[in-house]
């Protein structure tokens, strides 16, 4: 247990996939929003970013992913959960079905977390950038839809940064987007000579918009964990 003065220090966990992990060098100039994160909590909490590349809510808790999360949980901490991105991958790692498996996941997840007191955070999955004809097209089917209704269902907070960052995206436009993600020529960036086309992993830039955009929207649930302005 992390300690602040001789008192409990909380955390805050996040939970999610690729969009929001941890880098290694060999990845930049990819950048999860996690990473930019930390700026935005209240003084003497600590951030735990336990996001991961590729995960999916069946993965986490097939792995052991939530439960070390579990086991670490505090009473008084709090859990952002996120995902989406893989929970339509077609192998059977990873795969969930919006309606069933994935809500019971979700379920599964924010009951457990409640159990030890702490708070838990249901973060819809950040858009793709993938424009048709000018406009911007969803990419995550029923997904978000189920992780409102699972949130309704439990009174759990949601955040929807599917809708927040497809307003992003969109005012931005087709082309001037991709500086939000690891979509660029070749000759930028040591680790990929010849370029890139990536419109699901972000750079620095757009890490700290999805950052920004992530405690901007939290904040209308004042949570102590949130440096509110």
């Amino acid at each position: 247990m992390d300690v602040l003065l001789g008192e409990f220090m909380p955390k805050l966990y996040i939970m999610g996939d690729s969009t929001a992990a941890k880098k290694d060098d060999k990845s930049r100039p990819e950048t999860g929003w996690g990473e930019c994160f930390d700026k935005y909590l209240s003084s003497g909490w600590t951030l735990d970013n336990r996001a991961v590349n590729g995960r999916s809510t069946r993965l986490v808790l097939s792995n052991g992913d939530f439960f070390h999360v579990l086991e670490d949980l505090n009473a008084g901490d709090a859990v952002l959960i996120q995902y989406g991105h893989n929970e339509s991958k077609e192998d059977e790692e990873r795969h969930t079905e919006p309606w069933t498996s994935f809500r019971d996941n979700l379920k599964f997840m924010a009951v457990s977390i409640r159990k030890k007191n702490a708070d838990v955070y249901f973060l819809t999955p950040i858009a793709r950038r993938h424009f048709v004809s000018g406009s911007l097209v969803d990419t995550h089917g029923d997904y978000v839809k189920a992780m409102k209704a699972e949130a309704e269902e439990l009174s759990v907070p949601l955040v929807d940064m599917t809708s927040a960052t497809e307003k992003l995206l969109s005012e931005a436009g087709d082309e001037k987007s991709k500086e939000f993600f690891m979509n660029f020529g070749p000759g930028l960036y040591e680790n990929y000579p010849d370029g890139l086309s990536d419109d699901t992993h972000l750079r620095p830039k757009g890490a700290e918009a999805v950052a920004l955009l992530t405690a901007k929207a939290l904040s209308e649930y004042k949570p102590s964990f949130l440096l509110l302005s």
